[in-house]
């Protein structure tokens, strides 16, 4: 997949399709979006392009409000690299660029950088100057300008129209199953593993700290995970918390292996959340504690084993 950050050392691509987005999540509603472009390129004999921002644009334009991102760039791009799509576009975004009205924008980046011959989006997607860019106008500018709009209508899964904020509502209050849904993967936080305090160990059950590069945490709790490692997929048991038994005074993510000796300090890592188990709580005695790690440790094999 070809990655361009600079739209003028773009070299001319046959019949360019591209689908135009934030792609925060490139969840179930993106990968419609998505799919689309890559069909109509490959009927076309062209090119598929997934045009977004760096960084979103209400990070920028309004950065008490911006939500939490779902992915970090990175993995953004890994996943639209996995879609299928040919190229990513990504725009620094910026307050100049935010000024342009949807007619100046179209014609700058769309039509004489890219040389677009069609553009997908979805219906709540908005661009320009106060984000007056409807879909409607978009359509009017390809009329105008020479290219066709496909506006690809909402995706629904068990009657929740698919959304980046409805997954960051359902990752919020800790329903991992509903954020899978609306996905159509499981959540997961990415970063290298640090070293902690190493509580876990003195009990008998060694963790992986994570240091979340992943914006979009769940509530504090325990809960049935995967980590993910260069070489494989390993089923584990998160805690997310301030480790209120230890009266510790910073959240930690720290992740139990099961069955795993390797040191992977250093080594940046994904870890799935497949299910929460329980909200965090404060035991009166590490012992006590380590009694409920073991019916916890218990129940998340059980789920992962069905996962």
């Amino acid at each position: 997949m070809e990655i361009i950050r600079d739209l003028d050392a773009l070299a001319r691509h046959p019949y360019p399709v591209t689908a135009i987005g934030n792609f925060d999540g490139v969840h179930l509603g993106h990968r419609a979006i998505l799919n689309a472009a890559i069909d109509r390129a490959r009927a076309a004999g062209g090119t598929a392009f997934a045009l977004t921002f760096d960084p979103l644009p209400a990070k920028l334009l309004a950065p008490a409000r911006a939500p939490r991102l779902i992915l970090t760039p990175d993995d953004k791009l890994e996943l639209l690299r996995l879609s299928g799509i040919d190229g990513v576009i990504v725009l620094n975004f910026t307050l100049e660029l935010s000024l342009l009205p949807p007619r100046d924008f179209v014609r700058e980046y769309l039509c004489r950088k890219i040389g677009v011959r069609e553009v997908v989006e979805g219906q709540n997607f908005r661009f320009g100057h106060n984000r007056a860019g409807t879909p409607a106008v978009m359509v009017e500018l390809g009329r105008e300008l020479g290219f066709e709009t496909d506006v690809v209508g909402p995706v629904k899964v068990d009657g929740i129209e698919v959304s980046s904020t409805k997954v960051r509502e359902a990752i919020a209050v800790g329903d991992m199953h509903r954020a899978a849904r609306l996905m159509g993967r499981y959540h997961f936080l990415a970063g290298p593993v640090v070293r902690g305090r190493e509580r876990g160990r003195t009990i008998g059950f060694p963790t992986a700290n994570l240091a979340s590069e992943t914006e979009c945490l769940p509530p504090d709790g325990v809960y049935a995970t995967r980590v993910i490692l260069d070489d494989g997929v390993y089923p584990s048991i998160t805690n997310v918390g301030m480790r209120p038994t230890f009266a510790e005074s910073a959240r930690s993510i720290e992740a139990h292996i099961f069955d795993f000796t390797r040191d992977i300090y250093g080594q940046r890592i994904k870890l799935e959340l497949i299910e929460r188990i329980r909200p965090e709580q404060k035991f009166a005695t590490p012992e006590a504690l380590k009694a409920q790690i073991a019916v916890d440790l218990s129940k998340a094999r059980e789920i992962l084993s069905a996962a």
